[in-house]
């Protein structure tokens, strides 16, 4: 969906910028939920927790043959950039699995044509075969908000493919927390922060066109200010950014994640707030309802049957 609004940069309560004026990302072994509310999401600091799901049953059984089996028969969005837009086609999932086997593992080749790789990315697949939330626990559930608790599968996104697959950098459309969780395989990360985003070339609501991974200074040479981190996120990893980081994502060999995008009542307020700064209309729709959910405390009944198509979005 286009808007003609102007588009401004993403505000952010804080920014994760050391006083050395370096971007950084804390790496920890381990994370309470005390520590993450007060020193993380508070904060509006990222963090990595290092083996933070590595104990589930998912980061033993997951793999692109597991899904065959549990799910083979389902028909699944399958995307492909060109030219910075998104391409969508319906693929059987036992049909994407068969892609992935063939593919190299290194991903030598996929690694100069990363935008011609089809790539099974942001779908509701936990939603559709609920039997997978099983294999994740214990899940933290206390990390996201009471609202999302219960049946926090349903606000999952789901992502596998081959090495060498990309998402171009971006930040997550409802200006949301993030919190990532990586089952097989591993991928790397360019992380920045929000107040950095009109160095980075902004297009469109929550695009940028810059490449982290071999900039173009003459096109943007704003950029040689910009600090991003990179990080690898390995099997059994979780890694939280804070609502508006813009993020670039490279697979390093095929992997298998899922993430949940989710409201505190600070950040869904904060989110509204910027619905006419070039926020698609959609994206104040699914945020407006979100604040019924997360601020009115309505039913999630009532609010996520209204919510679920955001779970297949492609903006």
């Amino acid at each position: 969906m286009s808007d003609k609004s102007v588009v401004t940069s993403p505000r952010s309560s804080s920014s994760f910028v050391d006083s050395s004026g370096l971007s950084s990302i804390a790496s920890l072994a381990q994370l309470s939920d005390s520590d993450f509310a007060t020193n993380y999401r508070d904060a509006m600091r990222p963090v990595l927790f290092r083996g933070g799901c590595a104990a589930w049953s998912a980061c033993k059984r997951w793999s692109p043959e597991y899904f065959d089996h549990v799910a083979g028969s389902l028909t699944v969005p399958v995307k492909t950039l060109s030219k910075g837009d998104i391409k969508v086609s319906s693929w059987r999932l036992a049909e994407y699995v068969q892609f992935i086997m063939e593919q190299s593992p290194l991903g030598s080749e996929a690694f100069s044509n990363a935008e011609t790789i089809p790539y099974c990315h942001d779908i509701p697949l936990l939603g559709l075969v609920e039997s997978l939330a099983g294999d994740c626990q214990p899940f933290p559930v206390n990390f996201l908000s009471p609202s999302y608790r219960e049946h926090w599968w349903r606000y999952s996104q789901f992502f596998m493919g081959p090495a060498g697959t990309v998402t171009p950098l971006h930040f997550d459309s409802l200006l949301s927390h993030n919190v990532f969780f990586q089952i097989y395989g591993a991928k790397t990360f360019t992380i920045l922060p929000p107040n950095q985003s009109e160095l980075c070339g902004r297009r469109n609501w929550r695009w940028f066109d810059v490449d982290p991974e071999l900039p173009d200074y003459v096109r943007f040479p704003e950029y040689r200010e910009a600090t991003p981190v990179v990080i690898t996120v390995n099997a059994g990893d979780m890694l939280y950014m804070p609502p508006g980081t813009l993020h670039h994502v490279r697979s390093l060999s095929a992997s298998i994640s899922f993430n949940i995008d989710w409201h505190t009542e600070r950040s869904v307020l904060d989110a509204l707030a910027q619905s006419s700064e070039g926020m698609p209309r959609d994206v104040v729709y699914y945020n407006a309802i979100t604040a019924l959910a997360v601020v009115a405390k309505i039913p999630e009944a009532t609010t996520f049957p209204l919510y679920q198509p955001y779970l297949s979005y492609v903006s």
